[in-house]
């Protein structure tokens, strides 16, 4: 019977207990959650209280395109426009309280650059190559420290800042054979738009041989006589960054040639010191003075009514 009244009398204490102590953690929560919506929000400051910490970052700013006047005109406010209202920022000077770049995620970076560089020559960035690989446009991109002339690159010239990543390709610009980039006379983007396209390798053109023909126009055509192989591609014979062949030639001919041609029987096969059979035929018949182009010179095509065979 005692035991009885002593388990009833437990069971009172605690619901007791617990009628007491849910409120109490009701109104904790209830507080805490108020405490958070009081909570002043950041507010712009003006854009010159900015500068009144950062002054170096503010002057190198000053000389780049977000700088200038004609940026105040898209906005007023200043840094601000990037970092978000500074306000909290100014009064405590934690770091923690400005929105960094150096925090972001690569979408996230990219997301505020886009918010007013979403056009024109950007306006595929979603999807390229370079956004799925989670480049970020600070990758390449530096607002406040800006090397180069223009588009404000983290390297002097356009070239370096691409052969961080591209280090084959700037291996193949040390050939005897280049493209003029590292002379200065083109950069990458003359035929490559980083920030995305329809084509592959991020040709700016709707094709490869349109590329090309941006600068080799008297290569276009059409002609009389074509050549197939370069109607289709001009990569079939051609690399376009360097080669140790001339002309940016991908094999020295005839190789080349003989790619798509046999030599057996063609009358370059019968010269190898003596007269021969084809069967026959040394390599030096097919090097020794016996360059395609000697016989076929307009290898691009040729309007001569005589130039079926690309003679003339």
């Amino acid at each position: 019977m005692y035991k009885a009244k002593s388990v009833l009398i437990v069971k009172k204490l605690a619901l007791t207990l617990m009628l007491c102590f849910v409120p109490l953690a009701f109104l904790t929560v209830v507080t805490f959650a108020s405490a958070q919506e009081e909570a002043p929000a950041a507010t712009y400051v003006e854009k010159e209280t900015c500068a009144e910490c950062h002054e170096d970052v503010a002057k190198a700013l000053a000389e780049t395109a977000h700088g200038q006047k004609g940026f105040e005109m898209r906005s007023d406010k200043g840094c601000q426009t990037c970092h978000g209202p500074g306000s909290i920022h100014v009064e405590s000077n934690d770091p923690k309280d400005i929105r960094s770049f150096k925090k972001m995620t690569a979408a996230e970076s990219s997301d505020a650059c886009l918010s007013c560089h979403e056009n024109a020559k950007r306006t595929l960035w979603k999807g390229s190559v370079h956004q799925q690989r989670d480049l970020a446009c600070t990758t390449c991109h530096s607002v406040h420290n800006a090397k180069s002339e223009k588009w404000q690159l983290k390297t002097a010239k356009q070239e370096d800042t691409c052969s961080t990543c591209h280090l084959q390709v700037k291996a193949q610009l040390q050939r005897s054979s280049h493209h003029p980039i590292r002379e200065g006379l083109i950069s990458c983007a003359d035929c490559h738009n980083a920030h995305g396209t329809n084509t592959p390798k991020l040709v700016k053109a709707n094709s490869t041989n349109e590329q090309c023909y941006t600068c080799h126009m008297e290569k276009r055509g059409p002609f009389l006589w074509e050549h197939p192989p370069v109607r289709e591609n001009c990569l079939n014979c051609h690399t376009p960054h360097g080669s140790s062949q001339p002309r940016l030639l991908v094999v020295r001919a005839p190789f080349l040639c003989q790619q798509c041609h046999a030599e057996t029987q063609h009358p370059s096969t019968l010269y190898s010191g003596e007269f021969l059979p084809p069967s026959s035929a040394t390599g030096a018949a097919r090097l020794l003075a016996k360059a395609c182009l000697d016989c076929h010179p307009m290898i691009h095509g040729t309007n001569h009514p005589a130039g079926v065979r690309l003679t003339r």
